[in-house]
């Protein structure tokens, strides 16, 4: 940014100076390192012809009382820089005028601005749209070149003058888009009634001005128009065009080439240096002349090109003063007063429009004093100053004039080469001065014979020789015609045989198979230990697609929306599309056209695994970065395919058409049927893979760098798994995204894919080239697959062998996983089984785990054991409950101790009870009675070191009582459930311990005599004793085991001693402690 300030002690400041001198702040917004129009307005080149503006103006007395301050912003004719300086200037800089910006969008945007601040705005440059001339809307703008619609109207009226009733628009589009507002004010003004007789039948806006895509451009042209309307943003690639034309040998009487332009230049250009010497009255030289720093040598091809071209563009001639010397203090004037930009080229030319610039300072001069003439208040209210603006004056850039509309009256200029290949200028009635190169006759807007040379009979030579040789080869001739009439016939029979192989009658597509033959697909793909199976059921619609089965196979339908009919060409086309067969293209099986849903509808083959969408929504495929790879790869290899094929492009390309079949391989789908797709009404969110360039060219289709573009945003989609643009994420919606992209601009709008650190950066750099918003700077197919093979390690591995690795691994550690897992689960039963065994019988608990019923069962002998702690009552009221409860669980772990080395089964305690029974429920034969007793003398002997911890000095001692007899035993209860004994035995037995004495073994006569059986016990008879329920029995006394166990016997309970202090089982499970 620049801020001068006008010295107030030079002569420019005001020759007559009065008492007050005002200030006025001038707002500059100007290009300098936009190289697009850095030659048409950049500041270097134009900002001199402000301070020779100011000159005119002191010299005419205009504003004496005021001095000028200069504010410049470099906007660069960046739609957003342009808008927010505008703002700046207005709001915090306070500038009283706006001159500027130089680009119609910018202008456009700007123009808004500045009416709703009300600011004086003054436009130059390359600024030809009509919708700038809306005073309702820019009710503040002043614009002092005028628009394309003069220029459009200028060239309908030449059309008019030669009967020229079509004619194609051929234009190259660069960043400033000049071009493009050029053609839309063309086709506006086309469709205005009164000049309905002229028609654009081609448009095409050409991506460069290569050689091939002329050449591929002008086959189309040529088809549909002789009459070529020409737009270049600069004059190389208006070189380049009309090289390319004389290549091809269309520099012929048959075509005209009609260059469209607003720079004033018409068939010249700017001229550098080295090639001033030739320039002519306006400063330029002709236009075929290579002025780079290595010229080609072609300039005699390119003039020869051109030799029959003529221009429309403003009238150069108009311009007042030496032009040359107006240009050269232009260049000098900026290093001064107000920029003093030092760092600025002297040897620069002048820019084109730098004379504008020096009329808009002037007419804004012009303005500003008629307004305060009548108030000196109103001098920043930009309406009432606009209006002032309708004024006629002699400017750099000639006579300026404006219409009531404040639209300046432009002077249009039709220039060629004449017969001695010098530009001539031509006036209005000299038609045929413009002819004289081409005999006199202007060339036809149709050929005689039709674009396809088929309007011209074949004449007959009729001739003596002739006759003769009919005559007397009638009979040979005949047959030629025959043998010829029989070659089309059965050519054309073959083509219908052919077109049968495309057509699909909508009776052969059936929506739903019988429940037999399976009206649905199951698939699975195992990853890591989880197993996802999908099933795809051949039922779903949409608005753009169907699924259907032809025979016995699924089919998927694309619907096309448009009453298109197909022609001969069109049926070619189909069966070129029906004999494509590649490995990563979807197969094409045909048209249906008699489908009661729509009127077209293409038929593909069906692949079971969707599309790269379907495949990255489900989250438990495992995709590492060779998967991923490998997906990539299969598409550029269709690309590949498709763009050596007839078609030349996809022009549809996106995840949704990128077809994943059952070995992971990816087809690209949807692709061909321009005709049918053009018509189609797309959503934003089908256009979110379009290139930018596409987006503002409805006209176009489709390209090979557009596909590179959407194969772009279709690896954003791969890497990160996610939509493209990942909307859901966003702020933005679908449209306003679309938006983004067509417009273009410094910050591209294109999906993140910074943070992705599984990716080699190449690769990502790689993708960020591929969706360039400049299209020479994307790579081709071919070349990102060589990058592809030197960026991506063993990229030609195949995938299937790599997914069954992956599932051969995953294989593996699930066999690992499951056997720790039933390792686990065996663990766990054991633990579960030791304490059910703990709490039932095994032989019970075996029954109820294979959910067995469990009957009751009668046990003829078992012997019952009861045993109690003597005075329990007294100890426990010494002691807390926490205390009884630790007391008996070391008691009774020492007694569970002593069990398990006896074949004794402990039915239950009750308090300080203890219920044991042997015999049951596996019977041992007589050896109950053995068992009870051992076990009884070991209870007794383990006492003698027992103690009580919180009173040690107090001893424990139990009543125990046997009886033996029979039982029955069963479970009973379903929760809790419980092993109990039922009968007389139990008790009997209970009796014996009530009767019993402290540390007594007391057993009744039946235990007595089933003892007896066995050697090394020793029994005391007790007497009789009255029994409660029982009267007098007598009973007996155990004493002891001979070389055994007594009740005194201190041996026996030492060995014991470490095996009932141990903590027991039943103590670890339920960890009962003080």
């Amino acid at each position: 940014m620049y801020t001068t300030s006008m010295p107030s002690s030079t002569a420019l400041t005001s020759p007559f100076p009065s008492k007050t001198t005002k200030v006025l702040k001038i707002g500059l917004l100007m290009p300098r390192y936009n190289a697009d129009v850095a030659k048409e307005s950049g500041f270097d080149r134009a900002a001199g012809a402000i301070p020779i503006a100011v000159d005119a103006i002191r010299k005419d007395h205009l504003l004496d009382d005021y001095n000028f301050t200069f504010v410049l912003k470099l906007s660069e004719c960046d739609e957003k820089l342009s808008a927010g300086y505008s703002v700046e200037l207005i709001t915090i800089d306070k500038v009283d005028v706006l001159i500027g910006p130089t680009c119609t969008a910018s202008a456009i945007t700007v123009g808004i601005l500045t009416a709703f601040y009300n600011t004086p705005t003054y436009l130059w440059g390359l600024v030809a749209s009509h919708q700038l001339a809306d005073t309702n809307v820019y009710s503040t703008t002043t614009r002092m070149t005028s628009d394309a619609a003069e220029l459009a109207k200028a060239f309908l009226a030449f059309m008019a003058e030669f009967n020229f009733d079509r004619f194609a628009l051929l234009y190259v589009l660069t960043g400033q888009q000049k071009c493009r507002f050029i053609g839309d004010d063309l086709k506006a003004v086309i469709e205005n009634t009164s000049l309905s007789d002229v028609s654009m039948t081609f448009t095409r806006q050409m991506e460069s001005s290569s050689a091939d895509v002329v050449r591929k451009t002008m086959h189309i042209a040529a088809q549909k128009a002789r009459i070529i309307a020409l737009c270049f943003a600069n004059d190389v690639d208006r070189r380049n065009f009309f090289l390319t034309i004389n290549d091809m040998g269309l520099n012929t009487d048959e075509y005209l080439y009609i260059t469209l332009d607003t720079r004033g230049f018409g068939l010249g250009q700017r001229a550098v240096p080295r090639t001033r010497n030739l320039t002519d009255a306006t400063g330029t030289v002709p236009f075929y002349i290579d002025q780079s720093d290595n010229p080609d040598g072609r300039d005699q091809d390119a003039m020869n090109g051109a030799r029959l071209s003529i221009s429309i563009d403003f009238d150069p001639t108009t311009s007042t003063g030496d032009v040359a010397e107006f240009n050269k203090a232009v260049i000098d004037r900026v290093q001064g007063w107000p920029f003093y930009c030092t760092e600025c080229n002297s040897t620069f030319v002048a820019a084109t429009y730098s004379r504008y610039l020096h009329d808009a300072m002037y007419l804004y001069a012009l303005s500003l004093n008629k307004t305060i003439a009548n108030n000196p208040n109103n001098y920043r209210d930009g309406r009432l100053i606009a209006l002032q603006s309708n004024v006629t004056f002699q400017g750099a850039s000639g006579e300026v004039i404006f219409n009531k509309d404040r639209q300046r009256v432009a002077v249009f200029l039709v220039m060629g080469l004449n017969v001695a290949n010098s530009i001539t200028y031509y006036e209005e009635g000299s038609g045929a001065r413009i002819w004289e190169t081409r005999g006199g006759k202007p060339p036809l807007a149709v050929p005689i014979c039709g674009f396809e040379r088929k309007g011209c009979p074949e004449e007959l030579i009729k001739t003596p020789l002739v006759i003769a040789a009919v005559s007397t080869g009638g009979a040979f001739a005949l047959i030629t015609v025959i043998i010829i009439v029989y070659i089309f016939w059965s050519k054309k029979k073959e083509e219908e045989r052919l077109n049968l192989q495309w057509q699909i009658a909508y009776y052969d597509l059936v929506k739903n198979l019988p429940k037999k033959a399976g009206s649905e697909s199951s698939r699975s793909f195992q990853s890591g230990a989880v197993s996802v199976s999908t099933k795809l059921t051949i039922e779903t619609q949409s608005e753009f697609f169907a699924l259907y089965y032809l025979g016995a196979e699924p089919v998927v339908a694309s619907k096309h929306h448009t009453r298109t009919k197909l022609d001969q060409n069109d049926h070619r086309d189909m069966r070129k599309l029906l004999s494509l067969d590649h490995s990563n293209v979807n197969k094409f099986l045909g048209l249906c056209s008699d489908s009661k849903e729509c009127m077209y509808m293409s038929i593909w083959k069906y692949c079971s695994r969707g599309s790269l969408q379907d495949v990255f929504s489900k989250e438990s495929i495992t995709m590492d970065s060779f998967f991923m790879f490998s997906l990539i790869r299969d598409i550029l290899q269709g690309l590949s395919y498709i763009h050596h094929s007839f078609l030349e492009y996809h022009g549809n390309l996106t995840s949704d058409n990128c077809l994943v079949n059952d070995r992971w391989q990816v087809k690209l789908s949807d692709y061909g049927l321009e005709r049918l797709r053009k018509s189609d009404k797309l959503p934003a969110k089908k256009l979110l893979w379009k290139a930018p360039e596409l987006l503002r060219d409805d006209s176009v289709y489709g390209s090979s760098a557009g596909d590179v573009y959407s194969f772009a945003i279709v690896c954003s989609e791969i890497m990160s798994r996610k939509p493209a643009y990942d909307l859901a994420c966003r702020p933005e919606s679908e449209e306003e995204i679309v938006y983004m992209v067509k417009r273009g601009g410094r910050t591209l709008c294109r999906p993140a894919i910074a943070n992705l650190t599984n990716f080699n950066p190449a690769f990502i750099h790689l993708v960020r080239d591929c969706w360039s918003e400049n299209v020479k700077e994307r790579p081709t197919v071919e070349q990102i697959m060589k990058l592809m093979k030197s960026v991506v390690p063993n990229s030609n591995a195949n995938l299937m062998d790599h997914v069954f690795r992956m599932m051969e691994g995953y294989a593996d550690s699930l066999e690992q996983e499951v056997q720790a897992r039933v390792k686990e689960l065996e663990s766990e039963k054991k633990k579960s089984d030791l304490l059910l065994y703990r709490m039932m019988p095994k032989q019970i608990a075996e029954k109820l785990k294979m959910s067995s019923s469990v009957e009751p069962e009668t046990f003829e002998s078992v012997t019952v054991f009861f045993s109690d702690v003597v005075q329990f009552t007294t100890l426990a009221s010494r002691c807390s409950p926490l205390q009884v409860v630790d007391l008996l669980n070391r008691l009774y772990t020492n007694f569970d101790q002593i069990i398990d080395c006896h074949d004794v089964y402990k039915v239950e305690t009750i308090g300080d009870g203890y219920l044991c029974v042997s015999g049951l429920p596996h019977r041992n034969g007589n050896r109950h009675i053995t068992e009870i007793a051992d076990m009884s003398l070991a209870f007794i002997a383990s006492l003698q070191t027992f103690r009580i911890p919180h009173i040690p000095s107090e001893t424990v001692q139990i009543r125990v009582g046997m009886h033996t007899g029979s039982v029955v035993a069963g479970v009973v209860g379903l929760t809790m459930p419980r092993y109990c004994l039922f009968g007389d035995t139990v008790n009997t037995a209970s009796r014996m311990e009530s009767n019993s004495k402290p540390n007594k073994i007391h057993m009744s006569v039946e235990a007595h005599l089933a003892v007896q059986q066995f050697p090394g016990y020793t029994t005391e008879s007790r007497g009789d004793v009255i029994i409660k329920g029982k009267g007098v029995m007598e009973t007996f006394w155990l004493i002891e085991k001979q070389n055994g166990l007594n009740v005194a016997n201190q041996t026996q309970n030492d060995e014991l001693k470490t095996a009932v202090t141990t903590t027991g089982m039943f103590r670890a499970m339920f960890n009962i402690t003080h």
